[in-house]
């Protein structure tokens, strides 16, 4: 396998707050497959980070 094969695709999941109890099943849903990245601000952003980097 390749070195690009490995790498996953990577997803960012933009949502209004309404959404975010249907868009955590899709995270989770996306996560499990294995060649998916899902991005979701609650699981990939920690207290304090600066969000704009």
């Amino acid at each position: 396998m390749t070195a690009q094969a490995k790498r996953k695709l990577k997803v960012f999941l933009c949502h209004s707050s309404h959404d975010k109890p249907a868009l955590r099943e899709i995270y989770t849903r996306l996560q499990a497959e294995g060649w998916i990245d899902p991005w979701l601000d609650e699981e990939k952003l920690f207290p304090g980070q600066d969000c704009d980097l």
